[in-house]
């Protein structure tokens, strides 16, 4: 006898079965449903138009909508029931929870991303996924989303086999794509003796001997194309000590309301103690750094809304990445062209 097609696993949202929605973001969306209520909902309407729950789990569905509750509760949110014992219904007042402005310095910005990124890297105690749903659920965004925190950290873009190139003190080979004035991005083998790993300005970087050129370089790690081959004996060489950089500080010209990220690391008062101004509509400010490749190439990607001032070889740092863009861009331009 024909019984018809197989039962489905059970309900989707958008292909995605609701049992693998987890259990943070299913409270997120309970908790943005009753904020957006003025009547408040039924337990029936939660379960039937609130994502990561099942229409057809019956009793198991109604379950889960009380240890949510719960949940939600133990993060110090009130939860108003109306209505009489057959027909409660539920809503949030914003006003019994919600966070009071929160304010940010650098130092407590990094923090914050410091630990997002180690969160990224094993399971969440059970106190903090708590701590990580509310502060999703009351972050007001202006309806723009929230910032996303994956910075590697932790390292996974540095590959195995330069580590142990390293370690090994033996040389590599791999092939590297410039971003000097004139090379248009141009691929290029290189033999190198591996001294360390450095991270600059929110990238990874490979401190080393270039062989063929007989002189210290720096390499970006997202530029290196394919494997990275060791090459020749361990113990081939004696990595020099690193060097300390002396502190640097970027005089810069800023578009009103452009480059945050920027204005956020910006000295208070310059070294002179004169205030800085405005340049031609632009604010003048002030922004230590360390290492000038990177940090030309971080204002590089800014375009218009950054003029560097000062110092000289800064700006020429940047201007060379700008050449290198506007190279490879009409390199790429004329390669299409009929």
């Amino acid at each position: 006898m024909n019984r018809g097609p197989p039962a489905a696993a059970g309900p989707t949202l958008g292909g995605v079965p609701t049992t693998a929605i987890p259990a943070e973001e299913r409270q997120i969306n309970l908790l943005l449903a009753l904020r957006a209520t003025r009547a408040g909902l039924t337990a029936a309407q939660i379960i039937r138009d609130v994502s990561g729950y099942d229409p057809a789990g019956g009793a198991a569905a109604a379950r889960m909508f009380e240890r949510d509750k719960d949940a939600l509760r133990e993060l110090g949110i009130a939860i108003l029931t109306e209505g009489p014992s057959d027909a409660v219904r539920y809503r949030v007042d914003d006003a019994d929870y919600a966070l009071p402005a929160i304010h940010l310095d650098s130092a407590q910005a990094s923090a914050l991303a410091l630990a997002a990124s180690a969160w990224s890297d094993g399971a969440l105690p059970a106190a903090a996924r708590r701590a990580l749903t509310k502060l999703r659920a009351v972050a007001d965004t202006g309806g723009s989303a929230l910032p996303d925190l994956t910075v590697d950290l932790a390292g996974h873009e540095i590959p195995l086999a330069l580590l142990t190139a390293i370690e090994e003190r033996r040389a590599v080979a791999f092939d590297y794509a410039s971003s000097s004035p004139g090379s248009s991005g141009a691929t290029r083998a290189r033999r190198v003796d591996p001294h360390r790993i450095t991270r600059l300005e929110g990238a990874w970087y490979l401190d080393a001997r270039d062989r063929d050129a007989d002189q210290p370089r720096r390499f970006r790690l997202a530029r290196i194309l394919g494997p990275i081959t060791p090459i020749g004996p361990a113990g081939a060489f004696e990595p020099p000590p690193p060097a300390a950089p002396g502190p640097r500080t970027a005089r810069l010209a800023v578009m009103p309301g452009r480059a945050l990220g920027l204005r956020a690391r910006a000295q208070a008062t310059p070294p002179d103690g004169a205030p800085d101004g405005r340049w031609r509509g632009r604010d003048v400010i002030r922004v230590p750094y360390a290492d000038p490749f990177s940090f030309a190439g971080a204002l590089a990607a800014l375009g218009d809304a950054v003029v560097v001032l000062g110092p000289t070889d800064l700006r020429e740092a940047v201007l060379a990445h700008l050449r290198g863009a506007a190279g490879l861009t009409a390199e790429t331009v004329t390669e299409g062209e009929d």
